[in-house]
């Protein structure tokens, strides 16, 4: 495959539209050019809207100029749960054989006619014992690409790759932590995306609609707060079970446990899918994953070590970027590991 330009990594989240551009990225220590952010307009993701997306690129204009990035090559992030991924095994396929396979597969396991969808697929080693070529299968709907095309487009971007939040993430803990084994929980406004990396490769992703959102709802519906107050108890005490008598625990933890339960079943489906013992290394992803007392949470529920991922690790940064990412740095992970993609 051809290698990339020099380029920034764009990422759509719900609250918040994030740019990275790194330099040197085929090196062990990739230098920060710059980076910044922007809100997102509301209920403009994955729309089909034309006036929508013309606010999207308009956000991209607004954070290009502020931060003043130059590069106009772009590699963007599809949101997970626009995305479908499988993860295949094909005892005694040849490496020949192997596109026809993969198509005919698919059409078991996509519920979309696979004329709607972009389809590929991303070797990921080879099982020995079966005879079979591993391979991980992404489905994108095309009329979700065309949105990310036309948003490049508006805001005069060159649109040079396109691919899933999981890999972007997978890519920037792998080159920050050095593990290859390891689950990814990252965070969002509106889901929680779950991701495995095995032997450095991302063999498994699933999105619980779950998010912060519906922990500073719960904080409304309980206390009648206004959102700004309720986000702000939210965002101050989270999950930390001795502080206002444990009352914004009380509230917010059931939320979180009902994320836990579908990690436990997402890891369950994936031990028996693959036979593979999953890991216990948790990095924890998103501007979520800033709440108060939630790596010990994961780590106490799950029975794992849960950290909070530091995808700036290896990375060259100057001073004036400290501050930023000392306040969120964990949020920036897709980004990071979309500026990283080198082919």
């Amino acid at each position: 495959m051809a290698k990339l330009p020099d380029h920034v990594g764009i990422d759509f989240g719900t609250h918040s539209v994030k740019a990275v551009e790194l330099s040197r990225i085929s090196s062990a220590n990739p230098l920060l050019v710059n980076l910044g952010s922007q809100l997102t307009p509301k209920g403009v993701i994955n729309s089909e809207d034309k006036s929508d997306q013309r606010k999207l690129a308009d956000v991209l204009k607004k954070l290009y100029d502020s931060s003043r990035i130059k590069n106009k090559n772009v590699v963007m992030a599809l949101p997970e749960f626009s995305v479908f991924t499988r993860f295949l095994e094909f005892p005694g396929v040849k490496a020949e054989e192997l596109k026809d396979a993969v198509y005919f597969e698919a059409k078991q396991y996509i519920p979309m006619p696979l004329n709607e969808v972009q389809l590929s697929y991303v070797p990921i080693g080879f099982n020995t014992e079966k005879n079979a070529p591993r391979v991980l299968v992404v489905a994108a709907p095309r009329k979700v690409i065309d949105i990310y095309i036309n948003i490049a487009v508006l805001s005069s971007l060159d649109l040079i790759a396109i691919e899933t939040e999981s890999v972007a993430m997978g890519r920037a803990m792998y080159k920050s932590s050095g593990k290859k084994d390891l689950i990814m929980l990252d965070f969002g406004a509106n889901s929680t995306d779950m991701s495995i990396l095995s032997d450095g490769y991302l063999v498994f992703s699933q999105s619980i609609a779950i998010g912060s959102d519906s922990l500073t709802q719960a904080v409304i519906n309980k206390f009648n707060f206004e959102y700004q107050r309720a986000e702000e108890f939210k965002r101050n005490y989270g999950l930390v079970e001795n502080v206002l008598e444990g009352k914004i625990y009380s509230v917010l933890s059931p939320i979180v446990e009902s994320i836990m339960v579908e990690v436990r079943r997402g890891v369950e489906f994936y031990k028996n899918r693959t036979l593979s013992v999953a890991p216990t290394d948790y990095m924890l992803n998103g501007d979520g994953a800033l709440l108060p007392g939630l790596k010990e949470y994961v780590s106490k529920s799950l029975g794992v070590n849960a950290t909070m991922s530091m995808p700036w690790n290896n990375i060259a940064v100057d001073n004036k970027f400290k501050d930023i990412i000392a306040k969120s740095g964990p949020s920036y992970s897709v980004a990071i590991g979309l500026a990283m993609k080198d082919e």
